[in-house]
């Protein structure tokens, strides 16, 4: 009995949904760019209820696009497929629905938010199971050619948090690398991925113990001309309360 209830229940729910969608797809520009925007903010609040539709968000962008090309509601196509796109957790895809509306929409007032939102699709692509370090490179590069304009709109206390993100996760990376290196006895190599990683974050580098310990000691270990005293001294002199000091100083 329960069973046939529930199916009762879904044929019901697909039925009405049908309905829904035909009334989706008729309407005017601004209607049915509501409802996508609606659909796109939908919340789940039930584990089968309440659902964003994709199919639907989909159908409702292309009606948009066919039945409007002209509206200014449709000059946020691309914007609006990089928000399902982002939803749906394909930030790739999202950075690049993202990029085409920066390309085609060069005046319009949703340029900074679309740069944003390449920001942020980046930063969710920043993994520590995955070890590519484009996403947080491509974010200082973007960092770096933000304008004036978008400094004072209200993306950019988010902005920040996303570049100093990327800017940890570069460091992280490494001194890991680095780390590696040096237990295989490769100091060359150690030493030249944390000079490529302070190029691209020069200050997290020189003021981080760590990277710094391994830099004096790769170029100890590595540079016949080295002045050890030298090199320990200043290291000592900026880190004094390190715990590798002694690591650096057994090599005198």
């Amino acid at each position: 009995m329960f069973n046939r209830l529930l199916k009762v229940f879904f044929v019901l729910i697909i039925l009405a949904s049908c309905s829904k969608r035909e009334d989706f797809l008729t309407g005017s520009d601004e209607e049915i760019y509501n409802l996508i925007v609606k659909e796109i903010d939908k919340k789940k609040k039930y584990l089968v209820l309440n659902h964003t539709d994709f199919s639907l968000l989909e159908d409702m962008i292309t009606t948009l696009q066919i039945r409007y090309p002209y509206s200014s509601y449709t000059r946020e196509a691309y914007l609006l497929s990089g928000n399902v796109a982002f939803k749906r957790k394909k930030y790739g895809l999202a950075i690049n629905e993202y990029l085409e509306f920066i390309k085609n929409q060069v005046n319009h007032p949703k340029r900074d938010y679309a740069t944003f939102r390449i920001l942020k699709s980046h930063s969710m692509l920043i993994s520590g199971k995955d070890k590519n370090l484009d996403p947080a490179k491509d974010i200082l590069n973007i960092y770096a050619t933000l304008s004036a304009v978008y400094k004072s709109t209200e993306y950019m206390p988010e902005t920040e948090r996303i570049y100093k993100k990327a800017q940890r996760y570069i460091l992280k990376r490494g001194i890991y690398v680095a780390n590696y290196y040096v237990k295989k006895g490769e100091f060359s190599s150690a030493l030249g991925r944390l000079n490529n990683t302070e190029t691209l974050i020069p200050n997290l580098v020189r003021n981080s113990e760590e990277a710094q310990y391994l830099i004096a000691l790769s170029q100890i270990k590595t540079l016949k001309d080295a002045d050890k005293l030298t090199l320990i001294n200043f290291y000592k002199k900026k880190f004094p309360k390190s715990d590798f000091i002694k690591d650096l100083e057994n090599l005198l």
